[in-house]
C-alpha cells in the first residue's frame, strides 16, 4: 500500500463511552474511512478511573475526536467531517516522509 510507505500516520484519538449509540455510529464511520486513509487510532473510555479530564469535558459531547492532540469534531459527525482534516494533515507533513 502506498500510503503505508509515508511514514509516520496521523493518530487519532477517539473519546467514547459505555453504551454510546453515537460512539457506534462514529467507529463504523472510522472503519469507513481507515480503508482509505490509514491512521493510528486510540481510544480512551471517559468513564475509566483515571479519565476524568475527558469525562468532565465530553461527558454531554461523546463521542469526541482529536487529531494529533487538536479536538477536530464532537457530538454528532461522519466521515465527511474526519476527511478534511486528515487531508490538512497529510498536507501540512509531506515533507515528512522518510527518505526512500
Amino acid at each position: 500500500m502506498a500510503a503505508a510507505r509515508l511514514g509516520r500516520l496521523p493518530r487519532l484519538t477517539l473519546f467514547s463511552g459505555p453504551d454510546c449509540s453515537l460512539c457506534d455510529i462514529a467507529k463504523a464511520e472510522l472503519a469507513r474511512v481507515r480503508q482509505h486513509r490509514p491512521f493510528q487510532l486510540d481510544t480512551v473510555n471517559i468513564q475509566d478511573p483515571g479519565q476524568e479530564k475527558w469525562k468532565k469535558k465530553y461527558v454531554y459531547w461523546i463521542p469526541a475526536l482529536h487529531l494529533e492532540g487538536k479536538e477536530i469534531a464532537k457530538g454528532r459527525w461522519d466521515a465527511q467531517t474526519i476527511l478534511p482534516a486528515l487531508d490538512s494533515w497529510h498536507k501540512d507533513n509531506k515533507d515528512n516522509k522518510p527518505e526512500e
